[in-house]
């Protein structure tokens, strides 16, 4: 499994010289360095998980949004008990995402398993941009804290969500 810190240091739990800087320097965080530790526990326990590529570890009120590679995220939406197994190994809600996808590629994984209809940008004054997201009402149905993702996509990638409900039944 890669990670951002060195395969030593996440099964040893201490940082060598060259991880340590970069913790210091911020170019990791904690919540990197912590979630490591775990998934390095957990891939020498799961060959799927060792074949994974995790970029990056972010707390969020709460929750933690862990960043992989597109066709990890791929496996983990398809592989219910693995990806419980990661959330339970982290000890709370962990948020699955792409870290190279586009916005809208972004946005459609974050709101997993809600069907998003459209993703809209409207650029407002003073260089500020305001995403719109339509989700198929029939989503309702499925308990997703629309306010949390508003929270996360905000803190992950900078994006202002204005979310809205519509019905996906087309009118003849």
């Amino acid at each position: 499994m890669k990670t951002p810190i060195c395969s030593f240091d996440a099964k040893s739990g201490v940082l060598c010289r060259k991880c340590e800087t970069k913790l210091k320097s911020g170019s990791i965080t904690q919540d990197d360095v912590d979630a490591a530790k775990k998934l390095i526990g957990l891939a020498d326990r799961n060959q799927d998980i060792n074949k994974f590529t995790f970029i990056r570890g972010t707390k969020v009120h709460g929750d933690l949004v862990l960043e992989f590679r597109g066709p990890d995220v791929s496996v983990l939406r398809s592989n219910k008990e693995l990806a419980s197994k990661i959330e339970k190994e982290m000890g709370q809600k962990v948020w699955f995402v792409e870290t190279e996808a586009s916005e809208r590629r972004f946005i459609e994984s974050l709101f997993h398993p809600l069907k998003v209809l459209s993703v809209n940008f409207f650029w407002l004054p003073e260089a500020n941009k305001l995403t719109k997201v339509i989700v198929a009402d029939d989503a309702k149905n499925v308990p997703v804290n629309i306010e949390k993702l508003e929270k996360i996509a905000k803190a992950i990638r900078n994006i202002e969500l204005l979310v809205e409900f519509k019905s996906n039944q087309k009118r003849i």
